[in-house]
């Protein structure tokens, strides 16, 4: 009896230890299931403006191949750093994903000691979507026409020539800012709430230039209300082709873009990146997204993995030599 026992007992005890290990391997093979729910998209913007819009649109295709809905969860508050924020402190499990911007990535840890989150180690950043160029834009009125002859203007009349911003701390105040470091143009920033009242002014000469998107710029330079003096890229803008970049103009070190991309917790499983980079890369080849993007005025970008993180990385340091160098403080 003692011996039949034993027996019971060992099996019994052999049982378990293989229902321990079906157990245990269980959560393996649903994490091989990626996506097995639907995924969230932190957007560190308002609901219909053209960064919205782009996460809506690539949300779409990406959801149709994932096989699983792609939910677009708007967060905006505090400069994007709140969905930031919330970004990186999600569960490393892939079905968080945040739109990431230069303004969360490289300018806000720029401008404060303590966003909250760092964007090399908090991230890993997935695929770089799109670049929306900054331009220089002035009424025609200014008897420049172009960056060199606008630089040689405002050093002969030197506090009398008034540059636009949509706010301090913003893309357009920062490219301004690195617009006078590499040319030493005398330029006097006035921040505005928003383009739109920048832009008003402008037209109305009460300012004489300002830095913009191309894509605000544009309807304006177009029909003659407004000059473009040069656009911040790397070759000619499609909305804007008409602008000669500052390169072609002699100044080298003025690329500047409002760009988008995907970025995810730290700690993702690799081939889960590797998927997403993969179906966001195919959404970008679509006809209807591209152009869609073209018409907000983005340029469709692509880089991944590495590349996309090495690009993060310079530009926080960019910036962070620019806030240095200007001695800028937000209010």
């Amino acid at each position: 009896m003692g011996r039949k026992l034993l027996g019971r007992c060992a099996r019994l005890f052999v049982s378990m230890l293989l229902g321990a290990a079906l157990a245990q391997a269980q959560p393996v093979t649903a994490q091989r299931a990626y996506p097995s729910k639907p995924i969230r998209l932190l957007v560190p913007f308002t609901p219909g403006g053209s960064q919205d819009v782009a996460a809506r649109l690539l949300a779409a295709p990406v959801a149709h191949a994932l096989g699983e809905n792609v939910v677009v969860d708007n967060r905006p508050g505090s400069g994007g750093m709140i969905a930031a924020q919330e970004a990186a402190r999600a569960p490393a499990d892939g079905y968080t994903l945040f739109l990431s911007s230069g303004a969360q990535m490289s300018i806000a840890p720029a401008l404060r000691a303590k966003p909250g989150y760092d964007p090399v180690k908090s991230f890993t950043h997935v695929i770089h979507l799109s670049d929306t160029p900054m331009a220089l834009i002035a009424h025609p009125a200014l008897p420049v026409a172009n960056a060199k002859e606008l630089v040689a203007y405002s050093l002969a009349n030197r506090g009398k020539l008034n540059t636009a911003s949509t706010g301090n701390g913003t893309y357009t105040h920062m490219t301004l800012e690195l617009f006078k470091l590499i040319t030493g143009a005398d330029l006097t920033h006035v921040p505005y709430k928003g383009a739109a009242p920048a832009i008003n002014d402008l037209l109305g000469r009460q300012i004489q230039t300002m830095f913009t998107s191309t894509a605000s710029a544009q309807p304006y330079t177009s029909t003659g209300r407004l000059k473009a003096i040069g656009v911040a890229a790397g070759k000619r803008s499609r909305a804007m082709p008409e602008a000669p970049t500052f390169a072609e103009q002699g100044i080298a070190g003025l690329e500047v873009s409002s760009w988008l991309g995907v970025s995810v917790p730290a700690g993702v499983p690799a081939p889960v990146v590797e998927r997403l980079a993969n179906e966001f890369a195919a959404a970008l080849q679509s006809p209807e997204v591209r152009d869609r993007l073209m018409s907000l005025g983005a340029e469709v970008a692509g880089a991944r993995g590495a590349e996309f993180a090495a690009m993060v990385r310079d530009d926080v340091a960019r910036w962070a030599k620019v806030v240095r160098s200007a001695g800028i403080k937000l209010e």
